[in-house]
């Protein structure tokens, strides 16, 4: 076991749990909207345009704060916190690899 390993597995959870946040944002929030639009369709007669554009608008801040919030890492050698990405894959103060257990 490495020195670096529990940091790494609570990583992981978080970064599973942030996925698992994300689809169930992606599968209920936007029949939701929907949904909300269709009722209020029914209640006035008419179709809310702008409030299901501005409830979408709503589920995208939601969506892209949640998928800023889950791709953040912090470095367990020097404690910067960085965004990974396609090609971050090592820490951009200390140049630890991620999920590397030993110095």
């Amino acid at each position: 076991m490495g020195i670096y390993t529990e940091h790494w597995n609570k990583y992981k959870r978080n970064s599973v749990r942030g996925v698992v946040y994300l689809l169930l944002l992606v599968a209920a929030g936007l029949p939701f909207t929907a949904l909300v639009a269709l009722g209020v369709e029914k209640l006035i007669g008419s179709y809310p345009f702008y409030l299901h554009i501005c409830s979408l608008l709503l589920w995208l801040i939601a969506f892209t704060a949640l998928a800023v919030r889950y791709s953040r890492v912090v470095c367990p050698r020097c404690d910067t916190t960085y965004s990974r990405g396609r090609w971050l894959c090592n820490c951009p103060k200390c140049g630890l690899r991620m999920l590397q257990d030993e110095t």
